[in-house]
């Protein structure tokens, strides 16, 4: 969408009223402006028209070595507490930047770009339901047998049967369990033995709809085979496979779970702008934010999508379903504040992280690793077995917590925080929140993002476990 901003460049100065300079220099563009002077007398200003669900991100840093130097929005001043501050201008109706000085020498720097107030999208993929739904069914034969003595306690202290969490699975899978010999999953499961099934979700949820859908040559994640005629094998199995179990006959009955599910989910994503945080912070904007809860999926399972410009995750219920053969009484298990802030700041966070760890020169990352053998048990108990996941993690939890400041959050911020060190054994993170912050108020306008965790890499320090 194009952006509409009153911009003023050469005729900023001689449309103010009563402004004079001595020695200006001075750049403008679109979406930032600065200037150095001497005795800067007078009143700037920028203006933007109204427009919804849109804000800028005001960044400012102002110097003077003599007289006064202030900044305002739509009238109030902006304190000058840090070396760069950052301010929301919500663009509901006009609004306006103002720059004045009194016999002012120095200089200004604002960077103000435009940002779409975007919120997530919850919707549900039937071509990934398909998927979850083989694999589901390649390994129901695990979860019928898990022992009814196998139980565990709930955070409530609550005895929880472990097979119960399956039963919204069991339930889905007993619908299906007479295709369990299909030789069309039997070619589906040829492929899940050579890759783990979630890595093939990009590409079902990238078609046309099953039974429907066409391989693509050049296609951007066709790289999950090994030839054109081999994916076309693929989706032939899947179009068939769509067909000789009536699926579409079970996304109709089984609508009121997927609405159930979207509900459940909608109602419990956080709160508050922080994808607008997320992308002002890390520099970087993406059009489209999407979770695919899932009806099909094994418990507890998740894996992050995502394309050219969205990003998404594919989960299933984080609880145990309750009612599940009660249509006016279904709790499908999405109801989880806790897992959803999770999947939305943490998954989220990971893409625009990794790109950035990965851009740091292996040498540094290698001449780092020594400090992976600290936390090394700890961190494969968690599945992070290599120092550059563990760099992922600990970059990506530390963008948690400064977000969770950015929008208001103190306490889950400290929350996130302790529970990482103390529990999870991410001792470099504090170091990394220092300087992550010190970066964002003193240097955001030097060093990008990505330069910055370079430099914050390449100067980990060893501290106690």
């Amino acid at each position: 969408m194009k952006k509409i901003i009153a911009l003023f460049t050469f005729t900023v100065f001689t449309n103010s009223c009563s402004v004079s300079y001595q020695n200006l220099k001075t750049n403008q563009t679109h979406d930032s402006w600065k200037a150095t002077f001497e005795n800067f007398n007078g009143r700037e200003k920028i203006d933007f028209k109204a427009e919804k669900s849109k804000l800028v991100y005001l960044s400012s840093e102002l110097q003077n070595s003599e007289g006064k130097l202030y900044l305002l929005t739509n009238g109030k001043e902006i304190p000058n507490q840090n070396k760069i501050n950052h301010t929301k201008i919500d663009l509901q109706n006009p609004s306006q930047i103002q720059i004045i000085g009194e016999k002012a020498k120095g200089s200004f720097e604002l960077k103000y770009p435009t940002f779409d107030i975007k919120k997530i999208k919850v919707v549900s993929n039937q071509n990934f339901e398909l998927l979850a739904l083989s694999y589901l069914l390649l390994n129901l034969g695990d979860f019928e047998n898990i022992p009814d003595s196998q139980t565990f306690k709930s955070d409530d202290g609550k005895e929880i049967k472990v097979k119960d969490l399956y039963t919204l699975n069991l339930k889905i899978g007993k619908e299906f369990k007479q295709y369990q010999k299909s030789k069309n999953l039997e070619l589906i499961k040829s492929y899940f033995d050579r890759n783990f099934y979630l890595h093939f979700s990009n590409f079902v949820m990238s078609l046309d709809n099953f039974p429907n859908a066409k391989a693509i040559s050049d296609y951007q994640f066709s790289h999950e085979f090994s030839s054109l005629s081999d994916q076309e094998k693929f989706v032939k199995a899947f179009n068939d496979f769509h067909i000789e179990i009536h699926f579409g006959e079970f996304l109709k009955k089984y609508q009121p779970y997927y609405q159930e599910m979207i509900s459940e989910v909608s109602n419990n994503i956080p709160k508050g702008n922080f994808i607008t945080e997320m992308e002002h912070f890390y520099s970087k904007k993406v059009d489209n934010y999407v979770l695919y809860p899932s009806l099909t999926m094994s418990f507890s399972q998740g894996f992050a999508v995502s394309n050219n410009n969205s990003i998404g995750n594919v989960f299933a219920s984080f609880n145990k379903p309750e009612n599940v053969n009660v249509s006016s009484k279904l709790d499908l298990g999405f109801k989880n504040e806790v897992s959803l802030r999770g999947i939305c700041i943490h998954e989220f966070g990971h893409s625009f992280v990794n790109p950035a760890i990965d851009k740091v020169d292996e040498k540094v990352i290698t001449s780092k690793e020594f400090l992976f053998e600290l936390i090394k048990n700890k961190m494969s108990e968690q599945a992070y077995n290599q120092w550059k996941i563990c760099l992922y993690e600990h970059f990506d939890r530390a963008g948690e917590v400064i977000i969770a400041k950015l929008i208001g959050d103190n306490k889950k911020a400290d929350e996130i925080l302790n529970d990482n060190v103390k529990n999870r054994s991410f001792i470099y993170l504090p170091q990394i929140v220092n300087q992550l912050e010190y970066w964002y108020y003193n240097e955001f306008f030097t060093k990008t993002y990505d330069q910055k965790v370079s430099e914050i890499v390449a100067n980990l320090q060893t501290v106690s476990n």
